[in-house]
């Protein structure tokens, strides 16, 4: 192969490798600017959100915040949302795996077999360990709930979303980055 068509090869392939890299950043700050920051000083933590939600602070004893997806019409049945609440840790839990295992049995105890845990799994908040699950309901009400929680101290922040389990591929990429964003004092 002639050395000036080696070189054109491996330049194309620097400026499409570029082109992509400058492509993926250019989505990346899209994305992150459709957020903003919700700093809790009652609840001490903060959260990132997106920009369009509906924000309701402190709507009642132990629930810090919601954040009111809007509707896509106005036939929607179930308006998607997200909260986080603040509860005391009861006296008889005091370890990750013990509030995970009540919750668990919670609400298998309350819903049965209308409800299917789909995902179970650990997740970090920098240096804090928490865990999240999702769980389907899909008859009749076809619902998603995504739920993940951390102590802290003698506290538990759990962070839940709740909305329609068909819509949930376009809220899937902003739940993700609002539990990730969480950052408790």
């Amino acid at each position: 192969m002639d050395a000036s068509l080696k070189k054109n090869i491996l330049i194309g392939i620097a400026v499409a490798a570029g082109l992509l890299l400058l492509a993926a950043l250019g989505m990346f700050l899209y994305f992150n600017a459709q957020f903003s920051v919700y700093q809790d000083d009652q609840y001490k933590f903060s959260i990132k959100y997106p920009k369009t939600w509906k924000v309701i602070i402190h709507p009642q004893a132990n629930v810090a915040v919601v954040f009111l997806r809007p509707k896509d019409t106005v036939l929607d049945a179930v308006q998607e949302n997200f909260n986080v609440t603040i509860q005391p840790l009861p006296n008889n839990i005091s370890t990750l795996a013990a509030f995970s295992a009540t919750i668990k049995k919670q609400m298998t105890g309350v819903f049965g077999k209308s409800i299917n845990i789909v995902e179970d799994k650990p997740f970090h908040w920098g240096w804090r360990e928490g865990r999240e699950i999702v769980i389907e309901e899909t008859a009749p009400n076809h619902l998603k709930l995504v739920c993940a929680w951390v102590l802290r101290s003698s506290q538990v922040c759990i962070l839940t979303f709740l909305g329609d389990m068909n819509k949930y591929a376009q809220d899937a990429p902003y739940v993700n980055e609002m539990i990730r964003s969480l950052q408790v004092q």
